[in-house]
């Protein structure tokens, strides 16, 4: 592979990774009305390569844990995507964001070492890139951090038993109770760290729900075309507890987390413009995922998706016709670009009636990608009764990079 093609796909996934969807990589023909300069360019830049020999998810497959928790070698990209409110002892309010990508740079091939042209050491055909986000809701702050390194020399990478993915000092892992000691091996737990400059977190997570198939049987199709999919998962209520540092503060707090997981090699299509990503967790024990793709025109794009996860009982797929979300406000970025920031979310087959409010609305990552990620308040009705929770929301496509 030519190091010029090289350069092109690391451009590429600097340029995707705020997609906490799966959404990474485009394909399909732009319907008539979207062929042309109009179309987004960042589907055009993150067209899937059909040549390129990466593994595509096509249908549904069978699930293996612990086994998924690990990384996925063949697809061309995969995240480790945890999201959480958090309070101290005197209820003060943090949000929070760890995200680990991992992409390939090219497809899996058995390695070529020559006399005359030996392997380096530092030769990786992944990247790691690693996204770090606390919201100080009381301060009203929002502090962001990026690393990204190659799986070389131990700078980053990702280890299916035991389950670890880092960027540098940056950490995700899992262990089971009898890798431990302890007395039940069905129980997990799994441990995040990062600090950058004044922000940190050491954590300890333990699901309070088994993984939720995201789709049809964790196939989530993004398009029409066969292929523009992820296989994705969530463990979408996690209890947590550790400690927190921000501007010099070390507190021990505890609340709720989620885990996404998705790896596939296309997903987002030429005429679609990004998304809005719901996860929300109510106070009754039950949790709502929703991504609603939009089109270039702004509308939803009918392979938006969602699934309802209840205290008790199996989760239920929702189709893009089953939700209906109204915008209530808008938030004018500094850097340029306007997000939704307040919303409406109606689901009628769930009795489900629900307002979401940012905690603090200036919580845009200007990384490489800008997108809006942020800790949320859930308000509303179901089955005619009062519910509360938390959650995150994600929006993609609303802002350019800043140079």
């Amino acid at each position: 592979m030519s190091n010029i093609r090289k350069s092109a796909q690391y451009l590429v996934f600097k340029l995707l990774i705020a997609c906490g969807l799966g959404l990474s990589a485009c394909g399909g023909e732009a319907p008539p009305e979207f062929a042309s300069a109009g179309s987004s360019r960042l589907a055009d830049l993150l067209r899937a390569d059909p040549e390129a020999g990466y593994a595509l998810a096509i249908e549904a497959r069978r699930f293996d844990f612990p086994r998924d928790h690990g990384p996925h070698p063949g697809f061309r990209n995969e995240w480790w995507y945890f999201t959480g409110n958090l309070d101290d002892s005197r209820g003060r309010r943090f949000g929070y964001e760890l995200t680990i990508f991992r992409f390939a740079l090219d497809a899996p091939a058995p390695p070529v070492a020559t006399a005359s042209e030996p392997r380096s050491d530092w030769r990786s055909d992944e990247v790691f890139i690693g996204h770090f986000a606390i919201t100080d809701v009381e301060a009203e702050r929002f502090h962001v951090a990026e690393r990204y390194a190659r799986a070389a020399l131990g700078l980053a990478g990702a280890t299916e038993t035991p389950t670890r993915v880092w960027v540098e000092d940056w950490s995700i892992s899992r262990r089971d109770a009898d890798d431990a000691g302890g007395a039940e091996a069905a129980t997990e737990t799994w441990q995040i760290e990062a600090r950058q400059d004044d922000i940190g977190i050491s954590l300890s997570l333990t699901p309070l729900k088994a993984p939720v198939l995201n789709g049809a049987d964790g196939l989530s199709q993004k398009s029409a075309e066969a292929g523009n999919a992820s296989y994705y998962y969530s463990v979408p209520r996690l209890h947590t507890e550790g400690t927190l540092s921000v501007a010099g503060d070390v507190v021990a707090v505890s609340g709720l987390s989620w885990l996404d997981r998705e790896w596939g090699s296309s997903g987002l299509a030429a005429y679609q413009q990004g998304w809005d990503w719901f996860a929300l967790q109510l106070a009754d024990g039950s949790d709502l995922m929703f991504y609603q793709l939009r089109r270039q025109d702004g509308t939803a794009d009918r392979w938006s998706a969602g699934t309802w996860s209840p205290a008790h009982g199996e989760p239920t797929y929702l189709a893009q016709h089953e939700v209906s979300i109204e915008v209530r406000d808008f938030w004018d970025s500094p850097l340029g670009g306007r997000y939704p920031m307040a919303w409406t979310l109606i689901v009628p087959v769930l009795d489900l009636d629900l307002r979401v409010d940012p905690a603090l609305q200036a919580q845009e990552l200007s990384t490489t990608v800008r997108y809006w990620e942020g800790a949320v308040n859930v308000t509303g009705q179901r089955n005619g009764q009062p519910v509360r929770g938390r959650g995150y929301v994600e929006l993609t496509g609303y802002a350019e990079s800043v140079p």
